[in-house]
């Protein structure tokens, strides 16, 4: 492995982390949501990395998992409806807002802990797959 891809994979590990201890306070679902999403987005960008294809600078969870060869995403198989969502948390986690999924800009301890169960198995499995069992 690219010593690059162990510093994505690295940045994935704390963003899961801070989530996880951000999540035993439910006053602050969305900080644990955006790190959610930021363990998403680094692990993505570990495979990318690792695979030689140019990373862009986007937040973009849905398009960084389009660039995946076709062999990784047969063995990193993501529910693109998900990563939709992720998507709109993102943005919704991030700043107050009228519309969208979390209207009033702070999602239930329930939906924080449903996107932390996700963020968390896909970090798993980028790791499996990029042969990391250090995280």
């Amino acid at each position: 492995m690219k010593s690059s891809t162990r510093q994505w994979l690295e940045f994935a590990a704390r963003d899961l982390k801070a989530s996880e201890l951000v999540l035993k306070e439910p006053y602050l679902t969305n900080i644990c949501l955006y790190h959610c999403q930021q363990t998403i987005e680094k692990s993505f960008k570990a495979i990318l990395e690792e695979t030689s294809i140019n990373i862009p600078r986007i937040h973009s969870v849905t398009t960084l998992y389009e660039k995946f060869p076709a062999d990784v995403k047969t063995k990193i198989q993501i529910n693109t409806d998900v990563l939709g969502t992720i998507d709109d948390i993102y943005i919704d986690a991030r700043y107050p807002t009228d519309v969208g999924l979390l209207p009033d800009g702070f999602p239930s301890l329930e939906q924080a802990m449903d996107i932390y169960t996700i963020s968390k198995r896909i970090f798993e499995n980028v790791s499996k797959y990029l042969d990391c069992t250090e995280y």
